[in-house]
């Protein structure tokens, strides 16, 4: 309830800072990458485990999505998904979670900066940048992934755009 409180609190202000946005465009795209490379089940089953103990409504958040590799992107309308030849791709609550924190940060402009490094500003890329170093000094490796968890990821600023609602389409 406490966390909740704080991030109701603090969101707002953090949602209207740029140095804070950049920042953590870069910490949550190590983080993305860092958990979506495990491959151990017992270690992905705890990220998943943390994450619906530590955001409320995450345990639904596991969606099989279906690529296109003739169009390059993702199906929306899935209705008629056995008439292509499409792949199965599935996204557990962490992926979806963080993949919409990210996504939600760097469209926010006009530019997708610095995710896609367009007309980025100097400031922008080095809040980037730090974002990144502020993970990479953090990470203890796949195998304390619970630690890490716990002790670094719950606490660290970009933690408050984290979201739950998140509509499978």
């Amino acid at each position: 309830m406490i966390l909740r409180t704080f991030l109701i609190l603090i969101i707002p202000i953090l949602a209207n800072s740029k140095i804070n946005k950049d920042h953590c465009i870069g910490y949550l795209e190590e983080v993305y990458w860092a958990l979506d490379t495990i491959e151990d089940l017992k270690v992905r089953e705890q990220i998943d485990q943390f994450f619906i103990k530590n955001f409320p409504n995450s345990k639904n958040l596991n969606y099989d999505l279906y690529y296109n590799p003739n169009e390059k992107k993702f199906i929306s309308d899935q209705k008629n998904i056995h008439n292509i030849d499409l792949i199965k791709v599935n996204y557990p609550n962490f992926e979806i979670i963080i993949l919409d924190a990210y996504i939600n940060l760097f469209t926010q402009g006009k530019d997708f900066c610095p995710a896609f490094w367009n007309d980025c500003s100097e400031e922008s890329l080095e809040n980037f940048f730090n974002g990144a170093k502020d993970f990479s000094e953090t990470w203890i490796g796949e195998d304390f992934v619970y630690e890490f968890l716990e002790k670094k990821f719950i606490n660290n600023q970009c933690v408050v755009f984290l979201r739950t609602n998140i509509n499978k389409n």
